[in-house]
């Protein structure tokens, strides 16, 4: 089977995710439960990724503690920034939140007016990042997950040498291409439900969101964020 038939079948997975899900009842509720199963669908599939890598002998330098990716720009969608939401509103200090606008607000004033390309290049700590671990690990993005990397030295070289365009981390393909393919057939069927999505760095669409009220609820009754 080539990559584009295994691209098709893992698009087709997270269509038919959104779909099991919200085609009878498109509420805030019913997205929380489909978007938890969608990311624990891919969990168990970079589970069962792993338990190969390993049987094969291939190091997976992925570990607690190390955050070289945590300090490249991450984007995110709509639905993902609102159940971010519900969770850090549901397991962080209001300190903890406090702290967490504090730092997206000021990584916005780094990255709102840069293109695309120069905001890949730069190197500023994830706002929910504290100590070197994620705050928020059981609600972060697709991209943080399917995130995998075979070589920690190549993580720290790209993070170092941001601008040079020959270094690039040693990620596994697999996770990265399976990920965005469910990803995105998820979000064809909540923009064909006709709810309106958008993709932005997550301090911008965090904070965003924060600045505006807006709520899973409100977006679920098609309220634009």
């Amino acid at each position: 089977m080539d990559q584009t038939e295994i691209d098709k079948i893992f698009y087709r997975d997270g269509y038919r995710m959104a779909q099991s899900y919200l085609d009878q009842e498109l509420s805030s509720v019913q997205m929380g439960e489909a978007i938890k199963a969608l990311y624990s669908a891919v969990d168990e599939l970079l589970e069962a990724f792993l338990q190969r890598a390993g049987a094969e002998g291939q190091p997976v330098s992925c570990i607690k503690g190390c955050a070289w990716c945590c300090y490249q720009e991450v984007f995110a969608i709509t639905h993902e920034f609102l159940y971010l939401n519900e969770y850090v509103n549901k397991s962080l200090s209001e300190a903890d939140r406090i702290s967490v606008l504090e730092r997206a607000r000021e990584k916005v004033k780094i990255s709102m007016n840069l293109t695309v390309e120069e905001q890949l290049k730069v190197r500023s700590a994830c706002p929910f990042l504290d100590s070197g671990t994620c705050m928020v690990y059981e609600a972060r993005p697709m991209a943080c997950r399917i995130y995998l990397s075979a070589s920690e030295p190549s993580c720290k070289k790209e993070h170092d040498q941001a601008s040079d365009k020959r270094s690039f981390p040693g990620l596994f393909d697999f996770p990265l291409r399976a990920g965005r393919m469910m990803n995105e057939g998820f979000v064809t069927w909540l923009k064909k439900a006709g709810l309106q999505v958008s993709e932005l760095p997550i301090e911008q669409g965090y904070s965003s969101m924060l600045n505006f009220g807006q709520t899973m609820k409100e977006w679920v009754n098609s309220k634009e964020i």
